[in-house]
């Protein structure tokens, strides 16, 4: 088994330089297939799992299981891209099999699909880009997201929000309409949310996790935050179970009107001793918080227990509802 730099030396061997990502986890390095089909060549956007071999380009999609093969198939150092390859087999000589492996027929990305931050300045965008700003996304944040554009009719005047599962797989996307007119508003894959974690290839289950109800409110968050896609998770979902799996604290922050179902929400965490905190901010949701409104709420949140639920037993009894 080769060491973290011997596997680092024979990835540059084969792409060049490389870059770890802010999690130590992952390199990036110049994507052979851009450069093979004349797209952007001078960044690195091909990402790869130094463990596993694990890859994903944030810009032509390509992805797999093992780099070795993609190596194989387009640098010129032919015997140091198969010694990759083997680097990252199993004994039986076969790539690991993925979790997510049956994912890749049922969630796909438009295959014109470019990311916002590579084509920001280019006019026929110019109308994404101003609703984004308008919800609160600066340039830092549409790279932070990787949200990205499509000319094809089913995704023309929308946004996309991809999702990575932490294989860096896609395991989800969020497609909104741009246009106010726009009846559907959204258009998402159509794969059960309870079976995946948006952005969960960005969350560490260590500390402390910030939940909300939808993509826009993530936006003045803090890093380790991810949404729910609904109103609603209990122990059939991945998140719940990863949360209770890891002890991961939690704070929770969904819309005021969903102040009930997040009680019950906190009530289930507690029964398997996680740390829940329950954000009380009244009167907007956090995707219309200025960052200073969303950190404000967040450090005024309380921690959830017994006493916190009889309170608001005692509040709810004047309308009669009582769960």
């Amino acid at each position: 088994m080769l060491t973290i730099k011997q596997k680092v030396e024979l990835l540059e061997s084969c792409f060049g330089n490389t870059r770890f990502d802010t999690t130590g986890k992952n390199i990036t390095v110049k994507c052979p297939v851009c450069i093979s089909s004349g797209k952007i060549t001078s960044k690195k956007k091909l990402s790869i799992n130094i463990d596993s071999g694990v890859y994903h380009c944030w810009v032509c999609e390509s992805k797999g299981k093992n780099v070795g093969t993609i190596a194989l198939k387009h640098v010129i150092q032919k015997k140091q891209a198969a010694k990759l390859r083997d680097c990252f087999a199993t004994p039986d000589g076969n790539n690991k099999k993925q979790s997510s492996e049956d994912l890749f027929d049922q969630i796909c990305l438009p295959d014109d699909f470019r990311l916002v931050s590579e084509v920001m300045n280019k006019n026929v965008y110019r109308k994404h880009m101003n609703y984004l700003h308008k919800r609160g996304f600066n340039s830092e944040k549409i790279q932070k997201f990787r949200i990205g554009v499509s000319e094809d009719y089913k995704f023309a005047n929308r946004v996309i929000f991809p999702s990575f599962d932490s294989n860096q797989n896609l395991n989800y996307f969020i497609a909104r309409s741009i246009d106010p007119n726009e009846k559907r508003r959204y258009r998402n894959c159509s794969y059960p949310r309870k079976n995946l974690i948006f952005r969960e290839f960005d969350l560490s289950f260590d500390r402390e996790i910030i939940l909300t109800e939808g993509v826009f409110d993530l936006v003045q968050c803090p890093d380790n935050s991810t949404c729910v896609l609904g109103s609603w998770i209990d122990e059939s979902y991945l998140l719940f179970q990863r949360i209770v799996q890891n002890k991961t604290p939690v704070v929770l922050c969904f819309d005021p009107d969903a102040k009930k179902k997040m009680i019950k929400i906190a009530k289930k965490l507690y029964e398997y001793c996680i740390e829940v905190k329950i954000s009380n901010h009244v009167g907007k949701d956090f995707g219309d918080m200025t960052k200073n409104e969303v950190n404000t709420a967040l450090s005024e949140s309380k921690p959830y227990d017994n006493v916190e639920r009889v309170g608001y037993l005692i509040n709810e009894l004047r309308s009669g509802s009582i769960f």
